[in-house]
Formats: structure tokens, C-alpha cells, sequence
């Protein structure tokens, strides 16, 4: 007998829905698995029949048969399991399978006939709901993150006795209905670091301010103890709450990273990704032999932060330009294309010299002329002019330690959610959000410069040989700072600000 059940399959951070067909015919027992699944799915094999075996029921004799379909799509996971097993189950007749049309299958089986917790559940039911599923079993460690989905029945188990006696009309499995969005997360503000910790660095501070308003990407250079990683890591305590797409979006990039948990199904909190210096090309954009999120990927709607970008392999960091442009990410692997987010804020620190102290009043640099050239030339070039800020920082005085006002993140944020506002409004019938997405055809009319500021930017493109895309950053940059002082015209006070924070490193 010829049975069909639903399943998905995850591409990228998406999914497609899968069709498990099972036949069992006459003939030496045997299990075929065929429809170009990986190691793991023909793994399956010993897993069902223990499974099935340890569960009471009866394993069929006779050759099984298991054709997953679409067989041109690349088909990985152990979440298959599960629907395997009730493919064969209802080839052999052991329980009604009415309706069954209606349900879709994802998790991982024990030995013992128990549905483990498996990765990617999010676009997988997602995916079910836009076929037109009405209902889907899934493991119960994974209801949590599938109740972000809506319009599709949720039926949690544990084993695969409780699917076999929902369908033979013994003990239904009770749906699980419950939407985490729909009230308020619990607050994490408390839990992250707070810009009142930093004594001093005023105007860095105001630089971020403005860096966060625009979502624009920002640059650091100054000596050790100077507050560089201090101050990135609080970035994210002054960023605007996430919405219920990025939400979604970015639980999902987690989901099928593997990095939820059943105490933590959900991402709430934006992101902060700190990579190392040694990190590969993979570990950076993503990829590998089966292909995942990378680091620009787990950093979607946060900040990616690269700590003393200058000891970054130059190579890896150039592959970012594209990127930081279309905030995605393309990979090709196996004749398979896979299209990952990178919406992210990219903020960067980096020493002045080897030694980190070039420049630094207060202590003698040892590098050598030529060192200092050679450290500063990783400093220069295509990824770091299309960095929109550059910044230096100063050491802090000893006064300005014992200074008693200090702005803190909340402040820091109703400026930025201020600022926020004012675009939203601005761009509602654009295409885009926020000010550092401008481009060449929106920015005369969004960011339009006077006759004053004109000869004024005209001035420093002269001085400080700027080139083109120079430009149009610190007009983009004007933008967020008029934003940030009302939302009105771009006046000469907003381009000096602007034209400031593209110092010369």
C-alpha cells in the first residue's frame, strides 16, 4: 500500500514542503531510502525500526520503499524521522489515516520511540501553514518556538504513542495554542550594559547616538583603555525594540543555526556578534559542508562588532563589501544557491599601530616608522571607505572620570527612537527605512543640501580629497543628524557635525 505524508525541508533560513512517500511491497526485507537525502536521513533506517519495535508496534516485513519528493531538492536532518515512521505505519495499515492529508510531520525519533527536539522548526512550519496544512506534530520541546506561527494547529508529542492514539481516535493530543508576541516579552534592558557605565567619551558617545539613528556603520581607532569595546558592547542597550517580523526573522537564522533551546526559543534581544580575528571566510558569511548562517547572518537586526578589525585577514574583511551594500548574502554550494540576511550594523575598532599607541600623548609609540605605515595601510582601502563613520578616540582624563552627569542608555535612546520616527514618516511610501539606505536617486530629494552647505561640502571634497561615495555619506550622515535636531532641512551646523565623523585616520 502506497502511503503520502507531509513533511519540509530546510533551504537557507527558509523551508519547502516535502512529500514522504512510502510503499511496501512483497520481497526480502529491506528499507530504500531515495530522493537525495543526506547521511542522516539514510541513517534513519535503524533509527525507525528501533523506534518502532521499542513502541509496541509491529515493524513490517516485506521491502519498504521511501521516495522524498521534490528529489531534485538537497534534503538533510533527522527531522524526517517522524514522518518515515508514519508513512510506513499507515502502509501497513496499523492506524486510520483519514485526514491525514491535513498533517504535517517534523521530529527526530529515540530508540525508544520518543520525538526529540530537532533545529529549524520555525520556517518548517511556516512553510506547512503556506502550503495549506491545517495541523502539524512536532516535537513538545519545539512548541514554544513554533507558536510564533500563526494559522496552523499546533499538536506537540513526546512519543510516538501519542500520535498513533490521536489517530486511532484514542486520546487526542491537545493542540497547543499560545503566541508569545501577543503580550509583552518579558524586559531584558536590565540584563544589558549601560552607556552611564562610560565615564568621558561625550562626543564618541554622540557619535553612536547618530550612528544608531541612521543605522549607520562606524569605525574606531584610538589606543588601548581608551573605551573602544566598552562602548560597542552597549551599543545594543540603545537600540530600538524589535518588531514582530524582526523577531521571526531572526529566531528563525537562530532556529536553523541551532542555537534556541527550549529555555530560550525565541530572539528578542538585537543581536551582538563579536567574532575573532581567525575566524574563516565560512565562519564570517556562512556556508561549509552543510551549508549555515555565518556570523553577518547571526548578526541581522544587531551589530556585528570586529574587535581590532586590523589583525582581520584582509581577504576575509574585503568579502564584506557586498554584503554591508545589499544586506544579504549569496552562496552557492553543491550546484544549490542559499540566500542568508545581513542586515546588520557593522561597528569596528581598531589600534592606531601595532604597539596601539601612535599618536598618544601620554605614551611613547615603539613601532618604527615603517611598522606604522604597514599596520595603517590595513586601515585603508575599498571595505573601509565604505565604513560611514570614522572616529577617534581620545584617552580619558581623570576629571572626566569623577564627572557625575553622564547620559545613559535610556536617554540616549529616546533620542535615537526620536530620530527613528521622523524617517518612518518620512520614508512610508519609500522603499526603505532609515537614512543610511539612501541612494544616489532618493538622496537629492531626502537630504537636500542650500546653496551654503553646497559650497561648504564643495570646500572639504578639496581639502580632504574626498571622493564620490565620500559625499554621499556625509550627506546621508547630515540627514540622521538633522533627524536627530528636529527633522528639518540639513543645515550648515548638521554638515560640519557630519564631515567630522569621516575624520582622516
Amino acid at each position: 500500500m502506497l502511503s503520502k505524508i507531509i513533511s519540509a525541508a530546510v533551504h537557507g533560513i527558509d523551508a519547502v514542503p516535502i512529500t514522504v512517500e512510502t510503499d511496501i511491497a512483497k520481497g526480502m526485507p529491506a528499507m530504500n531510502i531515495v530522493g537525495l537525502g543526506d547521511l542522516t536521513v539514510k541513517e534513519a533506517r535503524e533509527r525507525i525500526r528501533s523506534a518502532i519495535c521499542n513502541s509496541g508496534l509491529e515493524y513490517p516485513g516485506g521491502r519498504i520503499t521511501i521516495n522524498m519528493s521534490p528529489a531534485g531538492i538537497r534534503k538533510r536532518g533527522s527531522h524526517f524521522d517522524l514522518a518515515m515512521t508514519m508513512g510506513i505505519l499507515a502502509s501497513s495499515k496499523q492506524f486510520f489515516d483519514r485526514d491525514i492529508e491535513e498533517y504535517g510531520f517534523i521530529g527526530e525519533l529515540s530508540l525508544d520511540g520518543c520525538v526529540k527536539q530537532c533545529n529549524g522548526i520555525l520556517p518548517m512550519v511556516t512553510a506547512l501553514r503556506k502550503k495549506g496544512l491545517k495541523n502539524v506534530i512536532l516535537p513538545k520541546a519545539n512548541r514554544e518556538e513554533a507558536s510564533l506561527v500563526s494559522g496552523i494547529r499546533l499538536l506537540p508529542v513526546e512519543s510516538i504513542t501519542e500520535v498513533m492514539n490521536h489517530f486511532n481516535l484514542s486520546c487526542a493530543i491537545a493542540p497547543y495554542s499560545h503566541d508569545p508576541l501577543a503580550f509583552d516579552l518579558p524586559s531584558t534592558t536590565d540584563t544589558l550594559l549601560d552607556f552611564s557605565d562610560v565615564k568621558g567619551q561625550e562626543n564618541i558617545k554622540r557619535a553612536i547616538t547618530v550612528a544608531v539613528a541612521g543605522g549607520h556603520s562606524i569605525l574606531m581607532v584610538g589606543s588601548p583603555s581608551t573605551g573602544k569595546t566598552m562602548i560597542s558592547e552597549r551599543i545594543p542597550s540603545i537600540m530600538p525594540k524589535m518588531n514582530r517580523n524582526e523577531i521571526i526573522e531572526t529566531t528563525m537564522i537562530y532556529s536553523v543555526a541551532g542555537l534556541l533551546s527550549e529555555g530560550q526559543p525565541y530572539i528578542c534581544v538585537r543581536p551582538f556578534r563579536q567574532p575573532h580575528y581567525r575566524i574563516t571566510a565560512a565562519g564570517l558569511l556562512g556556508g561549509g559542508a552543510i551549508p549555515r548562517p555565518g556570523e553577518i547572518t547571526l548578526a541581522d537586526k544587531g551589530v556585528l562588532f570586529l574587535d581590532e578589525i586590523g589583525e582581520f585577514d584582509k581577504n576575509i574583511i574585503d568579502t564584506l563589501r557586498l554584503p554591508l551594500e545589499k544586506k544579504k548574502i549569496s552562496l552557492v554550494r553543491k550546484g544549490e544557491t542559499y540566500l542568508y540576511p545581513a542586515d546588520f550594523m557593522l561597528v569596528a575598532a581598531s589600534n592606531p599601530c601595532k604597539c596601539g599607541y601612535y599618536g598618544d600623548a601620554a605614551h611613547q609609540c615603539v613601532c618604527s616608522p615603517h611598522e606604522i605605515t604597514r599596520y595603517q595601510a590595513k586601515l585603508t582601502g575599498p571595505i573601509i571607505d565604505r565604513i560611514d563613520m570614522h572616529i577617534r578616540l581620545l584617552p580619558v582624563n581623570y576629571n572626566e572620570l569623577n564627572c557625575q552627569t553622564v547620559e545613559s542608555s535610556k536617554e540616549m535612546k529616546e533620542k535615537i527612537e526620536f530620530a527613528r520616527k521622523i524617517q518612518r514618516n518620512r520614508y512610508r511610501d519609500q522603499s526603505i527605512v532609515l537614512n543610511h539606505q539612501l541612494d544616489d536617486h532618493l538622496i537629492e530629494k531626502f537630504a537636500f543640501l542650500g546653496l551654503e552647505q553646497k559650497k561648504i561640502l564643495e570646500q572639504a571634497y578639496e581639502k580632504y580629497q574626498l571622493n564620490p561615495r565620500t559625499v554621499l555619506k556625509v550627506r546621508k550622515l547630515a540627514r540622521t543628524v538633522a533627524d536627530l535636531d528636529g527633522g528639518g532641512s540639513i543645515q550648515t551646523k548638521h554638515l560640519a557635525e557630519a564631515l567630522q565623523y569621516r575624520e582622516k585616520l
